[in-house]
């Protein structure tokens, strides 16, 4: 593992507010920052960082150091002001990485670079012969003016590098990418042989390391499987043209509260033997099962509610069937006692004969046929009584 200290220069100028790095330039640079910080810190314990500005009052924020927290404090109370003073901020990070307490460190300075440069290129370079011969290792990025600094930054660091060297980079990012995913792969992150520590978890599921954060990273697979379920139900759903439904093989949230509510577990057997409409929206076409892991608590309650009003008004509607024909058959039996009664009464059969044309009622033939009527029906009668008597003993 290298010994490093190195001075990471941030540039803070006005051109920081614009927004064609999301959501500014100077946010999306203190990301990165924060990741190239973390990634020297974690390369080797003793390694330390240190952090300066290169616009306005140009300043060492924080001197070198292996307290990430302490330099991302700084970095993130930054604020854009001032132009870019490219060679006194190389000037002073040089000074800065002289008096560092490791002197058997490597020293390197990180640029940031994302105004454009007016300083004169001979003074650049000359400079940079001074830090080849001092053996410090320059990195540039170069974001957001790099078609009018690329050049004069691209001879800068040839000449920091000489015929041989190897340990000065340059990072160009055109406008598009965050900063950060575009510096992870690069050299100036992993190195030359890739060998660097990557503090976004690079490896991991999520970017997290499960060894230093178990809780979050439980947390990231599990809203992850549950947002990789909805996915698949909305397709399922989208292609078959039917609701999404619950896995029956699956606790559902539903099925753990019908434990404690009879009623709602009533609602749901119900649900599942003949399905029905979720509340407040029309019945599934061709009757299909309401999706009830998608409802709410209240939602669940009241669809128990409604179900269970359902069931009553069916049973209420069974027992004013049951009622209606209880009162028909009164009403027929009292029809019947009411046409033995008239067969009974030989004036009622009299008065019949008496309106059929061509009778004569006066004659013995009609009053014996009246006479005989008269026997069967009373006859019928007390038979019909005995019946009910027999039955109901």
């Amino acid at each position: 593992m290298v010994l490093e200290s190195t001075i990471i220069c941030v540039d803070n100028s006005e051109y920081m507010r614009n927004g064609d790095f999301l959501p500014t330039r100077l946010q999306a640079q203190q990301d990165a920052v924060g990741i190239i910080a973390q990634s020297k810190l974690r390369s080797n314990p003793e390694s330390n960082v240190g952090l300066l500005t290169l616009s306005g009052l140009v300043e060492v924020m924080v001197t070198l150091t292996t307290d990430s927290g302490k330099i991302l404090a700084k970095l993130h109370a930054m604020q854009p002001k001032g132009d870019l003073k490219l060679l006194s901020g190389i000037k002073i990070a040089h000074l800065a990485l002289k008096h560092r307490i490791g002197k058997n460190h490597k020293t390197r300075i990180v640029m940031f670079v994302g105004s454009p440069i007016e300083a004169e290129e001979k003074e650049l370079i000359k400079i940079a012969k001074k830090l080849k011969k001092e053996k410090v290792s320059v990195d540039v990025v170069s974001f957001g003016e790099d078609d009018c600094n690329k050049e004069m930054l691209g001879k800068f660091i040839e000449t920091v590098n000489g015929r041989d060297g190897k340990d000065s980079h340059m990072l160009s990012i055109p406008t598009g990418p965050h900063l950060s995913d575009a510096l992870v792969s690069s050299a100036i992150v992993q190195g030359e042989d890739g060998s660097g520590v990557v503090p976004t978890g690079s490896g991991f599921e999520f970017g997290i390391d499960p060894n230093e954060d178990p809780e979050l990273a439980l947390a990231l697979r599990v809203s992850m499987e549950e947002q990789r379920a909805r996915q698949e139900a909305t397709t399922g759903a989208a292609g078959s043209g039917e609701a999404p439904a619950a896995d029956a093989g699956t606790p559902t949230a539903a099925g753990a509260d019908a434990e404690d509510d009879p009623v709602l577990a009533r609602a749901l057997a119900m649900s599942v033997g003949g399905g029905s409409a979720t509340p407040g929206a029309a019945a599934p076409a061709g009757g299909a099962e309401p999706n009830l892991s998608a409802m709410t608590e209240d939602e669940q309650i009241a669809y128990a509610m409604r179900m269970s009003m359902a069931e009553d008004e069916s049973a209420a509607g069974g027992g004013e069937a049951e009622e209606k024909m209880d009162v028909d058959d009164q009403s027929q039996d009292k029809n019947e006692d009411d046409y033995s009664e008239a067969m009974n009464d030989p004036a009622f059969l009299q008065s019949v004969l008496e309106s059929l044309p061509g009778v004569d009622p006066q004659s013995d033939a009609v009053r014996q046929a009246v006479g005989a009527m008269s026997k069967s029906s009373t006859s019928k009668k007390d038979t019909d009584k005995k019946d009910d008597k027999d039955g109901k003993k």
